[in-house]
């Protein structure tokens, strides 16, 4: 197996690939039809749906066809969406258009009739053309959840920006991560982002996890313009320090008109995070 730059894993030929296979079929032929239908029923359960909000239907078509936008904004983590609901969000009427309906074992939405925000992980707004979103999605359900936003064809007259956050422990770097200003951006791009960039780019042998890799790499297949803006911190529950690291990223053409008011914003990520602080307290 080995790894890109982006995270992505790639299986690399190998002389056990004989000894792998033979190990496979035997285990098919282990296998009972009780086990298969848990295989099946545990499939069914992980699926990757997009709903409309209003109606609880599903949608037949990838969000972005339904949606077509020229800028996409995806928050991964507390920290990440608390800068984007705060800095971007607050500025401007948005509409929810959506959401994803997922079954894993951080995120168990099995009510979408009475789905809110903090029970969907995955909650897509809309301003004029711009969706936005915010979300958890496991590993074997990021397939789906690019094909099921972005769909089969993507358009690649839009941008694409990421936001999240990781542990400084994870910073792979010559000296001591001790020695280093926590938090600090750094930024990953595809071939055919070519704006500038707010912060200094993430050095090899670095890579990227998760959702913003598996993002990234669709983008770069599909020659779409994205970056990713990673914040490693020592932080990862929600922090004001933390979300604000991202601020600099508000100078850039991505997030242009979509920021009206800076101070207010910041005063309203500072009450979103003092808010969360009362209520995390068990003294309160």
């Amino acid at each position: 197996m080995a790894a890109t730059f982006f995270g992505e894993v790639v299986k690399a030929p190998c002389r056990a690939g004989t000894e792998d296979e033979e190990e496979e079929e035997e285990e098919r032929r282990r296998d009972t039809p009780e086990d298969r239908e848990v295989r099946r029923q545990l499939a069914l359960k992980r699926e990757v749906r997009l709903l409309r909000r209003q109606t609880k239907t599903s949608l037949e078509v990838s969000l972005l066809e339904k949606y077509p936008c020229s800028k996409f904004i995806i928050a991964i983590g507390n920290n990440a969406v608390a800068f984007l609901s705060s800095f971007v969000m607050n500025s401007g009427v948005w509409e929810e258009v959506g959401c994803a309906k997922l079954w894993n074992e951080w995120c168990k939405t099995t009510d979408t009739v009475h789905l809110c925000p903090p029970e969907a992980y995955c909650v897509f707004y809309h301003l004029r053309s711009n969706p936005s979103c915010s979300c958890y999605v496991a590993e074997d359900q990021q397939y789906q959840w690019l094909e099921k936003v972005f769909g089969s064809c993507p358009k690649k007259n839009m941008q694409v920006t990421v936001l999240t956050c990781r542990h400084i422990t994870e910073y792979k770097t010559s000296g001591s991560t001790s020695s280093l200003p926590s938090p600090f951006l750094k930024a990953l791009k595809t071939q055919h982002f070519k704006e500038p960039v707010c912060c200094s780019l993430l050095e090899q042998p670095n890579i990227v996890h998760d959702l913003p890799a598996a993002v990234l790499s669709y983008c770069q297949v599909w020659k779409i313009p994205a970056i990713l803006y990673l914040c490693y911190t020592d932080v990862m529950k929600l922090d004001l320090v933390t979300a604000e690291a991202f601020k600099p990223i508000l100078s850039s053409r991505s997030f242009k008109g979509l920021v009206k008011n800076i101070q207010q914003s910041t005063e309203m990520l500072r009450k979103l995070v003092t808010t969360n602080e009362v209520q995390s307290n068990i003294y309160t």
